[in-house]
C-alpha cells in the first residue's frame, strides 16, 4: 500500500510535466462547390413527416443530422448531398410528370408558369447534382475485367465507369420525356 501511495504522486508528476502534443498543422479552406453548403444545411435540417420523438429510428436519425451538419469534411458534406440529392431529384421529376396532385391518386397537368418554375428548378438541379458527382467521382470505379468480377460473383460490387454522366443524362431526358406527359405543357411550351 506504501508503494501505490508513493508511486501515484510520482505518476502525476511525471504525466503532468510531460510535453504537449505538437500544433496541428492549419489545414486550408477547401472551395465548395456552389449551393453544396445550403442543400447540405437543408438536408440536415429536415423533418418531414418524421416522428421524432415518438419513433426511436426517426428520433436517432434527426439527431444524428444535427451533429452531422457542424462537420467541416467537404467530402462527407459533398457525399451525404449527393445520396439526398439524387433521391430528390427523382421526387420531383416524378411530380413534375405527373402534374400537380389534387387527391389521392389524382393529378392535373401543371400550368405554364408552374411548368416553366419546376423544370427550372430541376435542370438546376440536375447540374448541380453534375458537378457534385463529377468532384467526387461517387460511383466511378476502375473495370477492369468485368469477366472476372462475374467469375468472382462481384457484380454487385462492381461500378461502370462514366455511370454518374449516364445517370445525369437519363435525368435530363425525363424533362425532356416529362413534356409529352404533361398533357398541358406542350401547347404552352411553344407560346
Amino acid at each position: 500500500m506504501k508503494s501505490l501511495a508513493h508511486v501515484l504522486p510520482l505518476t502525476v508528476m511525471l504525466c503532468g510535466c510531460s510535453q504537449s502534443p505538437p500544433a496541428l498543422p492549419v489545414t486550408r479552406q477547401v472551395e465548395l462547390p456552389p449551393r453544396l453548403e445550403s442543400y447540405f444545411k437543408q438536408y440536415c435540417n429536415a423533418t418531414g413527416g418524421m416522428g421524432i420523438g415518438s419513433v426511436a429510428e426517426h428520433t436517432y436519425d434527426y439527431r444524428f443530422r444535427q451533429h452531422l451538419k457542424h462537420t467541416q469534411d467537404p467530402e462527407l458534406k459533398r457525399l451525404y448531398v449527393l445520396q439526398n440529392l439524387h433521391q430528390s431529384v427523382d421526387w420531383h421529376l416524378r411530380d413534375f410528370e405527373a402534374g400537380v396532385s389534387t387527391g389521392k391518386g389524382s393529378s392535373r397537368p401543371l400550368t405554364p408558369s408552374e411548368w416553366q418554375a419546376a423544370r427550372q428548378r430541376l435542370l438546376e438541379q440536375i447540374e448541380d447534382l453534375a458537378t457534385y458527382a463529377a468532384y467526387t467521382n461517387f460511383a466511378r470505379a476502375r473495370v477492369e475485367r468485368f469477366s472476372e468480377a462475374v467469375e468472382e460473383g462481384d457484380v454487385m460490387d462492381l461500378l461502370v465507369p462514366g455511370q454518374d454522366q449516364r445517370w445525369i443524362e437519363v435525368l435530363r431526358q425525363r424533362i425532356t420525356n416529362a413534356l409529352a406527359a404533361n398533357k398541358i405543357a406542350p401547347a404552352n411550351a411553344r407560346r
